[in-house]
This record gives C-alpha cells, sequence and structure tokens, in this order.
C-alpha cells in the first residue's frame, strides 16, 4: 500500500530561539534516521522554503508508517494519505461507472 505523508515543521508559537532550537533538533533527529524495515520511501520531497514537504512511501503494514511518523510528531504536523495509482483508480472507477448506470437504469 502506498501512502503520501505531508507533513510541516511546527513553529508557531516558538520564540525566535526556540525556533532555531526546534529546527537544530529536527536536522539532528533526521541525520540519524534510517527507513523502518519495510518501509520503502519513493519519493520525499520539501518545498523551496523547507518549512514543509511530502513523503511518498510504501509498505505492507500500516504499523511501518505509525512508527515513522511517531518518530518527528515532536517537531512536525502530519497527514497520511492512503494513495493508489492513478492507473488503477481508473480501472476501478470505470467499473464503478458501469455499475452505477447499470443500477440506476429503469
Amino acid at each position: 500500500m502506498k501512502y503520501m505523508i505531508e507533513y510541516s515543521v511546527r513553529t508557531a508559537g516558538l520564540s525566535h530561539d526556540e525556533n532555531f532550537a526546534n529546527q537544530e533538533g529536527l536536522l539532528n533527529a533526521f541525520g540519524k534516521w534510517q527507513p523502518e524495515t519495510g518501509l520503502t520511501v519513493l519519493a520525499f520531497v520539501s518545498t523551496l522554503n523547507s518549512d514543509s514537504g511530502y513523503v511518498l512511501v510504501e509498505a505492507d503494514d500500516p504499523k511501518v508508517i505509525a512508527s515513522f511518523v511517531s518518530k518527528y510528531i515532536y517537531w512536525n504536523d502530519v497527514d497520511v494519505v492512503p494513495v493508489v495509482d492513478v492507473a488503477e483508480i481508473v480501472a476501478i472507477n470505470t467499473e464503478s461507472l458501469a455499475w452505477a448506470r447499470s443500477a440506476s437504469s429503469g
């Protein structure tokens, strides 16, 4: 299963010094991170101002995703969304449309 993880670094309400410490702590922690067993990182990108980004990952066990995300909740706000490839959703939607048309006719 694929998951799109959107993250944003938490800065609201922090003082100048707290923001520096927060960023330093996050960078130190990330420098020690290795992907969990069973986690495949397909893309890991940042916005240009580096305060948010996206991680496209794949894992068979959702607990692997929870393990990854929970490591960074001290610094980041995170949203995890299960996703499928467009080709797969097109096939599903095609079947659903055919069913809906058949089910809604006389």
